[in-house]
C-alpha cells in the first residue's frame, strides 16, 4: 500500500468515527444565545468629522438628504437633466410625424438555421440544421427553400450562399470530432 492510499484511508476511518461518534444534538434544539441590553447613550448632535475626531470616535452617519435638495427637481423635457432616462419604444418623439419614411436596405439577413449536428460519412460531411420543427440534412452542393445553397461543408465552417443576394453567409458548426 503506497502512503497516499494508507493517508486517505487514514482520513476515511476519522470522518467515519466523527459521523458514527461526533455531536448529535440537532442545531436548533440548544440553547440560544440572546445578545445582552446595552445602556443607551445620551443623543448627542453630529458633529463635522475632522482628521482628531476620526481616530476617537467611531464613524459618524448622517441624515439623508432628498435628492430634490442636492440635484434640483427632474427636467423631463430635457433628457439630459437625468442620466438613466426612461425610454419607450410606444412614444413617438416629437416631429416624428413630418420625418420621410426611411427605405429599407435589402441587407442579407442573419442565419435562420439552427445546428443540430453533423457527421463524417461516405467521404463528405453531413450537417443537420432545423429552423422551428423543420430539420434539414444538408451536404455541399444543397439548395435549402430555394433561398440557401450550401457550398462548403470544412468544419469548424459551414459555408452557406443566399440566392436572393448573392451573399455568403458562415455558421460555425464545430470541429472535426
Amino acid at each position: 500500500m503506497k502512503a497516499r492510499q494508507a493517508l486517505m484511508l487514514a482520513a476515511l476511518a476519522a470522518s467515519a468515527g466523527l459521523a458514527i461518534f461526533g455531536d448529535r444534538t440537532p442545531n436548533g434544539g440548544g440553547e440560544t444565545v440572546e445578545p445582552a441590553p446595552r445602556p443607551q447613550p445620551a443623543a448627542a448632535a453630529p458633529k463635522a468629522a475632522t482628521p482628531t475626531a476620526k481616530h476617537k470616535h467611531a464613524a459618524v452617519i448622517l441624515a439623508l438628504l432628498p435628492r430634490e435638495d442636492l440635484m434640483g427637481p427632474r427636467d423631463e423635457e430635457r433628457p439630459e437633466s437625468t442620466l438613466f432616462i426612461a425610454q419607450s419604444l410606444d412614444r413617438a418623439p416629437a416631429g416624428a410625424g413630418t420625418q420621410m419614411p426611411v427605405a429599407v436596405s435589402s441587407a442579407t439577413p442573419g442565419l435562420p438555421f439552427t445546428y443540430l449536428g453533423k457527421k463524417y460519412e461516405n467521404a463528405a460531411w453531413e450537417v443537420y440544421l432545423a429552423i422551428g420543427d423543420q430539420t434539414y440534412f444538408v451536404r455541399e452542393g444543397t439548395v435549402i427553400d430555394q433561398k440557401y445553397a450550401v457550398n462548403q461543408i470544412r468544419p469548424p465552417v459551414l459555408t452557406m450562399t443566399y440566392l436572393p443576394t448573392k451573399q455568403q453567409q458562415t455558421m460555425t458548426i464545430g470541429g472535426e470530432e
